[in-house]
């Protein structure tokens, strides 16, 4: 069971550790039958670079990328976080995942 753990454990590392694969962090936001998706997006596990990403796809509208930072991953972070923050001021319920 022990060799079992460490392996899955070892993939999982390498996985997540691994260059070129892109990362995210995103909230899903709905209001009546429409639902927007914010998503901070990273080439790698890095901070930055980064980008906003704000999908409107229920609507037919489609993706648009809203910021971008070379280097500072924060940035990206506050943009997402408020523009989530500012939805649900509108009435819609965001929750991250």
């Amino acid at each position: 069971m022990q060799k079992l753990t460490s392996a899955v454990l070892t993939v999982i590392a390498a996985f997540l550790l691994a260059p070129g694969i892109a990362h995210a962090e995103s909230w899903i936001c709905e209001h009546s039958n429409m639902v927007r998706e914010i998503s901070v997006e990273r080439e790698s596990g890095d901070p930055a670079p980064c980008s906003v990403v704000y999908n409107k796809d229920s609507e037919g509208q489609g993706s648009t990328v809203l910021w971008t930072a070379r280097t500072d991953g924060a940035y990206c972070e506050q943009k997402a976080d408020g523009l989530a923050a500012k939805l649900e001021g509108y009435g819609w319920s965001c929750s991250a995942f």
